[in-house]
């Protein structure tokens, strides 16, 4: 069974989608804090960096936006020079000061700005309009050559002169009516953007890739969900009218209307499943589990037997393992929104066939995501390398956020550590002569270990240049924190 929970609150407006109870996806956008993939800006070129062909573009964001030059040839032939297939470097198209229409197409991360393009696309249910690309393009989910066929001759005939599509995966089985009332509407979408283009200050959002309750009716709710639950009555009649205007009636059926007062996403478990999805470790059914840990550069996943010892040889509780591991690793890679790079290490197995049966289980559960992923089969070293699109901020952006103490590293100093810094310190006031009494404030714990260690020797080192040593506990103070108060 698979469902969508989405929970509206006055803070946050949430999604998850649901297969067998589990959550697989979850989509959130907070009060004034929503995602900027998609959307399009007015910006004006900060710096151009001719070694890496590239520019940075100001946008009005914390960070400037990073353009390619390839990024920047549709704009380039519409609304600069009007050269086709141009090849020019960028030092030759934009100039610090020029202004640029881009569009997102990553999210800022770290101290990177955004990844933006000047190749504009407008989504809608069925399609993805391509403004200026006259080119039309079919999802390589729809596998049926006769039907793929079907598509293009229909979207050849409807399309508008000198604009392309992206034929999405929904637009499998549909008519010429659903694709003609859907093409006006991203039409007249466009038309005001451009509109909008030279009047337009610097920074200015030119357009904004629709809320996540539009999205996740777009993208997600098709005749495979069995129902669509929402707990707000005015979201719920918004989604009656969106499902009126562009998808077909019988979607009205499975949409609900939750009434209680008890938490939407308790009663379906999510939050629980959530809260699990924030840990480094998941466990397995069979026994085994994961440990997903993610770096700057890549995403590790390894896996482990765990308490599964099997009940007929290693070898087969090894792969048993594995093919298990492998589908709850697709579930987690769409659960957390983890991209980039993945390298996943998997319980070593001798035979090909066996990691073939694994391999077979890790593409098939990941047929059902969303996201374009590629996996690479396995590696010399037994491992298996894969990339998944980067899409929108992962879970923990909106769970977690890095220690205060450790910083992210997930290590802090040692209690040594810490109080040979406190004598290195003390010892920086010895020869001041206007200083008699020295009193360190700090943890119980520090305290303890302090005076088995240094006490003793550092007060008589003291002593002898006539300078007193007091060490005392404070409880306002957090773990490995110390304050020195220096007196006459």
């Amino acid at each position: 069974m698979k469902q969508i929970v989405i929970n509206i609150d006055r803070f946050q407006t949430r999604g998850a989608i649901l297969e067998d109870g589990k959550v697989v996806e979850v989509f959130i956008e907070r009060e004034g804090e929503g995602t900027i993939n998609g959307n399009i800006y007015k910006g004006k070129v900060a710096n151009v960096l001719p070694g890496m062909e590239s520019a940075f573009v100001n946008m009005g964001l914390e960070k400037n936006g990073f353009l390619y030059v390839n990024d920047l040839r549709e704009f380039e032939e519409k609304y600069l020079d009007g050269i086709e297939n141009s090849n020019r470097p960028i030092e030759e198209i934009l100039n610090v000061g020029d202004e640029v229409v881009v569009q997102v197409l990553n999210e800022p991360r770290g101290n990177k700005g955004a990844r933006v393009t000047t190749h504009f696309t407008i989504p809608g249910k069925y399609l993805v309009l391509m403004p200026n690309n006259d080119h039309i393009a079919i999802s390589k989910k729809i596998r049926n050559e006769r039907e793929r066929k079907r598509l293009e001759d229909i979207f050849a005939e409807i399309k508008p002169e000198g604009m392309g599509a992206i034929i999405r995966t929904a637009s499998e089985g549909r008519s010429m009516y659903h694709f003609e009332r859907e093409i006006q509407y991203l039409v007249k979408k466009w038309e005001e953007i451009e509109r909008k283009i030279k009047r337009a200050k610097i920074g200015e959002i030119l357009y904004r890739d629709n809320s996540v309750i539009t999205k996740i009716l777009r993208d997600v709710f098709s005749n495979d969900v069995d129902e669509l639950i929402v707990n707000n009555e005015e979201v719920y009649w918004e989604t009656i009218d969106y499902i009126n205007a562009f998808s077909e009636n019988n979607l009205k059926t499975k949409i609900k209307l939750y009434r209680e007062k008890e938490d939407i996403f308790d009663v379906y478990n999510i939050n629980k499943q959530i809260e699990n999805a924030l840990s480094e470790t998941v466990w397995l059914d069979c026994g085994g589990y994961l440990v997903i840990e993610k770096t700057e550069a890549l995403i590790s996943i390894d896996v482990n037997t765990g308490k599964n010892t099997g009940s007929v040889n290693l070898e087969e509780t090894v792969v048993n393992t594995n093919i298990e591991a492998a589908i709850e690793i697709a579930r987690q890679l769409r659960l957390r929104n983890l991209s980039g790079i993945i390298i996943i290490d998997f319980i070593d197995m001798r035979l090909d066939e066996d990691k073939q049966r694994v391999l077979e289980a890790l593409e098939g559960a990941l047929s059902k995501d969303r996201i374009k992923n590629n996996i690479i089969h396995f590696t010399d070293l037994g491992l298996i390398e894969m990339t998944r699109k980067r899409t929108g901020n992962p879970l923990s952006y909106y769970y977690q956020e890095k220690c205060p103490m450790c910083k992210g590293t997930g290590i802090v100093k040692s209690s040594l550590n810490i109080i040979e810094e406190i004598v290195k310190e003390v010892k920086e006031f010895i020869d001041e002569k206007d200083i008699s009494k020295i009193k360190v404030l700090t943890t119980k714990e520090l305290k303890n270990k302090f005076i088995e260690t240094y006490f003793d020797f550092i007060r008589e080192y003291l002593k002898r240049r006539k300078k007193e040593l007091v060490i005392e506990e404070d409880k306002n103070l957090e773990k490995n924190q110390y304050t020195i108060l220096l007196g006459k």
